[in-house]
């Protein structure tokens, strides 16, 4: 065991006192000389101690860089800032949307089983609300991942087949950009056996797709579509224009000038 340096100590009677005291000279928990143990004694000739405690800030510190580690792992990096905190209600459909969804993450939803599919055009902020629902639950310590629908169906058989079974068993998966994938037997019959297992086992997810209820059943076919609407809810954002056309209004407005 490393003998300690007399100057890692703190000379303090209580933990609480010693954490003050380190509290008052602290440069950031990045730059802890003691990677967040701190250590005091009572007094400089005690036959105790030294006595050593985690440093909360430290902790919480590093307990934020574990989480952003998991976002970059688990939500391509295009989506890492869309939060519910960032996320523009600007009409009736799309606060109901995001009530609807942080009621989803606050009940844990997901745990039960249940299901919610986020449809309207593009980038009237579907994918914001489901990139919004993983960030939720990987802060509450569940396994979550957001993957796009396109990036599933490529590649070769192997490969669509590995992808399908890498997302089965995890707890909340967010299915984004949810088109007419299904169109190929085998895509179909991996998207099948993709909700039925997550059916079976109570396992949630979130859809965003530009289809409609309609649409959408025909896309899946009767028997997955059934599956999935006993347990979910479609929420259809209608009232809004697209988001993109918005920001593209703002980097054009030069001409305007």
């Amino acid at each position: 065991m490393r003998k300690l340096k007399p100057s890692y100590f703190t000379q303090a009677k209580t933990k609480n006192e010693a954490f003050e005291k380190c509290k008052a000279t602290c440069q950031g928990p990045q730059n802890c000389p003691f990677n967040g143990t701190l250590f005091y004694m009572p007094s400089a000739k005690s036959l105790y101690g030294p006595y050593a405690f985690d440093c909360p800030i430290y902790k919480k510190w590093r307990k934020q860089l574990e989480l952003e580690k998991r976002v970059m792992e688990s939500i391509p990096k295009k989506f890492w800032d869309r939060t519910f905190q960032n996320f523009e209600a600007v009409s009736e459909d799309l606060a109901l949307a995001l009530n609807i969804t942080k009621k989803y993450v606050a009940k844990r939803a997901w745990e039960k089983g249940a299901n919610i599919v986020i449809s309207g055009k593009y980038g009237v902020g579907k994918t914001h609300l489901a990139a919004s629902v993983i960030h939720e639950a990987i802060k509450l310590n569940f396994n979550a991942v957001f993957v796009t629908a396109p990036s599933l169906v490529n590649g070769s058989i192997n490969d669509i087949r590995d992808k399908f079974q890498e997302i089965k068993r995890i707890e909340l998966i967010a299915l984004d950009d949810f088109s007419i994938e299904t169109s190929h037997k085998m895509i179909a019959k991996e998207m099948f056996e993709l909700i039925n297992y997550r059916y079976e086992s109570e396992k949630g997810m979130v859809m965003t797709t530009n289809l409609s209820a309609v649409e959408l059943k025909e896309s899946l076919g009767d028997r997955i579509f059934d599956r999935m609407q006993e347990r979910t809810v479609i929420i259809k954002i209608a009232d809004v224009e697209s988001y993109r056309k918005k920001k593209r209004r703002e980097y054009i407005s030069w001409m305007e000038e």
